[in-house]
Formats: structure tokens, sequence, C-alpha cells
């Protein structure tokens, strides 16, 4: 049986998504680090020269053997994003999330009534996979098109929205408006204007679309859910 090892040939290309549960809510945390390594035994090549140019993304859970892939090492946690996960999970129930996460992580959420039962884990980019018996290395993207002098000269949507987080993150800190809980499309809006909404084809949270409530109707038919600022926009 040999052992492999896949690796993302660029840096900042590994995730884990962890999701936390209560009460039917559900709250996500994403994590990106630098470099990350898992392994598998097979007496077979797990991934194609096809497979390891990965273009839309590969998760390691398991291969078409049936063998899992296990974590080697995940290094340098580079950015983490809090979010809700479903439509029930209130901006509240976020804000208190972060804060116990921030003070005192898992301890800090499992207090709150959170617990963490599924995680997953992605790659970004063209992969790097390695027979660790023979030392032979199978690369999805040729090694003089990934650096000349050690610089990259292509960067995945996954490390460009790192650096541009890591940008944003340095930049002073706008206050964003309050919100409102989300209310069900049976109970209507007070006033008319743009609201984000949530939709039968887009359920969840945070992947919004924003809706018009005009004469007493959406403009989108399929509205299952919405929100409005908590406080009124001051004009003047």
């Amino acid at each position: 049986m040999t052992t492999w090892k896949l690796s993302p040939q660029y840096k900042k290309s590994a995730v884990e998504k962890m999701f936390f549960y209560k009460e039917g809510k559900v709250i996500t945390i994403e994590q990106g680090y630098r470099w990350g390594t898992f392994s598998v035994e097979s007496d077979t090549r797990p991934l194609t020269d096809e497979e390891l140019k990965n273009e839309d993304g590969y998760e390691l859970s398991s291969i078409a053997n049936d063998e899992s892939w296990e974590m080697w090492s995940l290094d340098d946690g580079c950015w983490l994003d809090i979010d809700s996960g479903n439509h029930i999970t209130t901006s509240t129930d976020v804000e208190e999330f972060e804060e116990a996460w921030e003070r005192d992580s898992y301890e800090g959420v499992e207090a709150l009534g959170w617990s963490q039962d599924d995680t997953e884990y992605f790659y970004h980019g063209p992969l790097a996979l390695t027979n660790e018996d023979t030392g032979e290395e199978f690369l999805g993207e040729p090694e003089e098109n990934v650096s000349v002098g050690g610089v990259p000269q292509e960067k995945t949507e996954e490390q460009l929205r790192v650096e541009l987080d890591e940008l944003i993150a340095t930049m002073p800190e706008v206050p964003e408006p309050e919100v409102t809980d989300w209310f069900p499309a049976e109970i209507d809006p007070v006033r008319d204007g743009q609201y984000q909404i949530l939709t039968v084809d887009n359920p969840n949270w945070p992947f919004p679309m924003y809706g018009v409530w005009t004469s007493g109707q959406w403009n989108i038919s399929t509205v299952t859910h919405w929100r409005g600022l908590a406080q009124p926009v001051d004009h003047k």
C-alpha cells in the first residue's frame, strides 16, 4: 500500500469549513490556511493529471476507491469568516457567537449551546500529488508556469479573495447599518422600498438577493423571507 500526499501548489488555497448547530440554527466558520497537506493509503494513483488541475475546487472527503483522505497538516491560518448558515439564524446569534469565539474559542460557543457536528475541507487551484514511497511528484500545473524567480505568475480566485480581505482589514472600519431579523413573506413590509430577500431558489444566507416591495407586492414572486434596515435612514 502506497502513501500519497496532496497539497495545493499555491499558498492560501487550503480551507476548513466548520458547521455549528443549535436548535435548528446553523453558523459556519470558514478558516483559510497558507498551506495544507492531506494523505491517503492507496495501491493506485488517487488523482489523474486532469483532476490535479482542480479548476472547480476539490473537497477532501473521499476518493473513488472509497478510502478517505486524512489531515496531515494545516499551517498558518491567515483568515477566518463567521457567517449564518440558514435563514432562522439571526444577526444577534452571529454577534454572540463571534464574541464567544474570540474570547474562548470552542469552549465559548459550546457554553452558548452550539455544537460542532460537521467539518469540510477544500483545496483551490492546481494540486501537487506526491508518492511518498518513490518521491515522484505529479503537478496540476507545470512548475515553469507556477513561478518565475519564486514569484507566482497566476493566482487562484481564492488567493485574490484572501489578498483583498487582507487589504480591507487595513482600511478604516465603516460601521454597517443595523438590519432587522428575517421576516417570513406572509408578513408584509410597512414601507415600499428595497429589501434583502431569500427566495425558493436562493434559500440560504449569507448569499443575499435584493427585492423591491411596492404597491403591496414583491417584484419577485418566489420570496420566502425578507429583512430591512432596523432604523430609518436620515436623509438630511
